[in-house]
């Protein structure tokens, strides 16, 4: 026979167990809808799969940061500067820093001169220089054979070619550098992994000094 003390401690110990695992639901509930919450502000379908959904936001988090993945695109841009596939690498680059504010504007002029035919590119590691053209217009496939210049480092080349005023570099409006032999404008970047150096005409004469 079960006593009244007995049976008074089974139900307290009862209720007790209901209670934590009413608090552990609860809890899991809670946990449960903060992350629906959370993968719904990132746009997640949350009737997916777990693994699928943490996948999902992995690679929205990825894109959002800049991120680059394995499908990524990771050709080679070649360093032939007479060649049409540097001539496409040059566009996307003038192209992409159009969108940019800082050189929006010169990026602008080069590609207009780019359309024009005005547009120079040197290198002179490898002692070439070329007028830029665009391979994707079937207009503009140039026949100009390479030109050959001096062969020497950057730090030579641009301290003969960069204009310089009261020791600082002269530049223009656009935040184009001069090219101290020919008066124009002048760029100094990269395109891909490679240096090089445009020269393109002047738009306007105002300069300013950096």
């Amino acid at each position: 026979m079960v006593s009244s003390i007995d049976l008074s401690t089974r139900l307290t110990a009862t209720k007790l167990a209901l209670k934590a695992i009413k608090e552990q639901e609860d809890a899991t509930e809670s946990a449960s809808n903060q992350r629906t919450q959370l993968l719904s502000s990132y746009g997640i379908d949350t009737s997916a799969s777990t693994t699928t959904t943490l996948n999902n936001l992995l690679t929205r988090l990825s894109e959002q940061s800049g991120e680059t993945t394995e499908a990524d695109d990771s050709t080679p841009v070649s360093t032939d500067i007479t060649s049409a596939d540097f001539m496409t690498s040059l566009k996307k680059k003038l192209q992409a820093l159009a969108e940019e504010t800082a050189t929006a504007e010169q990026a602008k002029e080069m590609l207009a001169a780019l359309e024009k035919g005005t547009l120079t590119v040197s290198d002179p590691l490898n002692g070439v220089q070329m007028t830029a053209w665009d391979p994707s217009d079937e207009n503009d496939v140039t026949t100009q054979a390479r030109t050959q210049i001096d062969s020497m480092g950057w730090s030579e080349f641009l301290k003969q070619r960069l204009e310089r005023e009261g020791g600082s570099y002269v530049r223009s409006s656009t935040g184009a550098y001069t090219d101290a032999t020919s008066g124009s404008n002048a760029f100094f970047g990269s395109v891909g992994d490679h240096y090089y150096y445009l020269t393109w005409p002047k738009a306007d004469a105002n300069t300013v000094t950096v």
